[in-house]
């Protein structure tokens, strides 16, 4: 029965993912999910109190298994230079591969979703504090600048993605997301890397040096 139980809550949260990322969240009715899923109704609140709570556990697991994949992915990497660039290919690289997740995450989620419900501020929080933890360590090791604003570069760092994402959702018949993932990083590195006083003048990451 277990197992039973645990086979039907996937269906829903894969019906769930499909229209959550295609309708609006008002026009995603728990008839219309537990049709797509091939369920009734009430075996859907067995599993969810409702719609909000449906929705925020999709998020948050889908938040919570990208985490530990990207741990996976960061283990043995010492350098903050190969931390930064192994992270960001692999959410470029991640939402590429999974659009419907992309257009749920950035656009369909209303922000006001992850300051609305505990688990999903919780679960998104524990997520962006990652990079956080990969640029104190950089400072620590001498490897970046000492007087960054770690908390202002984390917006700036996942600001960007959305908006990276979000543009490339629109034109995905243009570029590849992952295009963007060396420039992005070397971006954000070359920003916040630690640069010999008096030998190294400051060159602007986010612009091209031809242009300069």
């Amino acid at each position: 029965m277990k197992v039973e139980g645990k086979s039907t809550k996937a269906l829903i949260m894969h019906a769930a993912l499909d229209i959550f990322s295609k309708e609006d969240f008002e026009k995603a009715t728990m008839r219309y999910i537990a049709e797509k899923a091939g369920v009734t109704t009430s075996n859907i609140y067995k599993h969810f109190k409702n719609k909000d709570d449906l929705y925020v556990q999709l998020i948050s697991t889908i938040i919570e298994r990208t985490s530990r994949e990207l741990d996976m992915h960061l283990a043995g990497l010492a350098d903050t230079r190969n931390k930064i660039y192994q992270m960001t290919h692999y959410y470029l690289n991640y939402f590429q591969d999974n659009v419907y997740i992309a257009q749920l995450v950035y656009a369909r989620t209303n922000l006001s979703y992850w300051y609305e419900f505990e688990k999903a501020y919780k679960t998104a929080k524990a997520s962006g504090s990652l990079f956080l933890k990969i640029m104190e360590e950089g400072q620590r090791k001498g490897e970046l600048r000492g007087d960054l604003n770690l908390n202002m570069l984390g917006h700036i760092y996942h600001g960007a993605l959305r908006h990276m994402v979000v543009h490339w959702l629109y034109n995905q018949d243009r570029y590849r997301l992952s295009d963007l993932a060396d420039g992005f990083a070397q971006a954000i590195y070359e920003a916040s890397r630690s640069k010999e006083t008096g030998k190294e003048t400051f060159v602007c990451p986010f612009m091209k040096r031809d242009n300069l």
